[in-house]
């Protein structure tokens, strides 16, 4: 072989070669990070809202993955972000608007836009909304306003809670036993509340029988737009309507659970941030009928969330 032949063959192998590099590295997959506060995490996988949409996400946009790496009261979130954002978080889905909103505000430097070519640029969006429950699992115990105690009495030893230093779920059921059954504050000086570290942690001393009763996520009981799950007693506190499915509903006076995301500054590609905008879009999508329900209205109605 000449010289100038063995010229003309490396230099077509070496063509050859990084086109398929190229070839590789444009398909390889996408991924972004999620941090999830935990009513919106639940009990994967057979009752997680997220990972009901990470999977119809998936589905649909099969050059993308997300990764759930955080998960956890909404301030320990938030807390793990600011000092040091260690787990690579690309959006992080709150269970309130005034943690994102505090991001924003104060922490400008840790947020990033989703979506850049908007003007001006989107930091935050609205993704749920969702409803407080008192939760039994208790033989013998009746939350039903029917026939049993309608809702918290202080017959009950011990009521379970999410801090609410930590969880807005907790602000709301502090706000319950404050303003609608007369507890004094600070709860957390009455032997009565027991303080969790988060909504999922509340959820687990009821369902343990730790505690009596407790205050938890309708969500976390709630499967296919119905609840409570047998052999347990439960109590929805507003907003969802009352029905034969849903016989107990109590009205009262929490703050609406409005349910924020924020992307998170990081080193993306151009995949990456497609994939984000992508994402986003996805969550705030809220068809309803007439036309087919989208993945995310079709997820909260199964998880008795509502749109925000």
């Amino acid at each position: 072989m000449s010289n100038r032949q063995y010229l003309l063959m490396a230099g077509a192998i070496s063509v050859f070669i990084g086109s398929t590099v190229a070839a590789f590295a444009w398909e390889e997959p996408a991924n972004i990070n999620l941090a999830v506060a935990s009513n919106f995490y639940g009990v994967p996988p057979s009752n997680s809202a997220i990972t009901d949409l990470i999977t119809a996400f998936e589905a649909l946009n099969p050059g993308y993955t997300v990764t759930v790496v955080d998960n956890g009261a909404t301030a320990t979130l938030e807390s793990n972000i600011i000092n040091g954002n260690a787990a690579k978080v690309d959006l992080f889905l709150a269970a309130d608007t005034a943690t994102p909103q505090d991001l924003l505000v104060n922490h400008f430097e840790l947020v990033a836009t989703y979506n850049s070519s908007k003007r001006p640029p989107l930091y935050t969006f609205n993704y749920a909304g969702g409803i407080l429950a008192l939760l039994s699992n208790t033989q013998g115990v009746d939350l039903s306003c029917a026939t049993g105690t309608c809702g918290y009495s202080s017959k009950y030893s011990s009521v379970a809670i999410a801090d609410p230093e930590l969880a807005p779920y907790g602000v709301a059921a502090q706000s319950v036993l404050i303003g609608t059954y007369g507890l004094t504050p600070p709860l957390s000086g009455n032997s009565a509340v027991h303080l969790y570290p988060n909504i999922t942690a509340s959820y687990n001393a009821v369902i343990a029988q730790t505690d009596p009763v407790g205050f938890v996520a309708l969500s976390a009981i709630c499967l296919n737009g119905k609840y409570p799950t047998s052999g347990t007693s439960a109590l929805a506190y507003l907003p969802v309507q009352a029905s034969p499915e849903t016989p107990s509903v109590l009205e009262t006076n929490y703050n609406p659970l409005t349910q924020a995301g924020i992307a998170i500054k990081q080193r993306r590609s151009d995949a990456q941030n497609a994939e984000l905008n992508a994402f986003v879009t996805f969550l705030t999508d809220f068809t309803s009928p007439p036309t087919p329900d989208s993945p995310i209205s079709a997820t909260l109605k199964k998880y008795c969330y509502s749109a925000p």
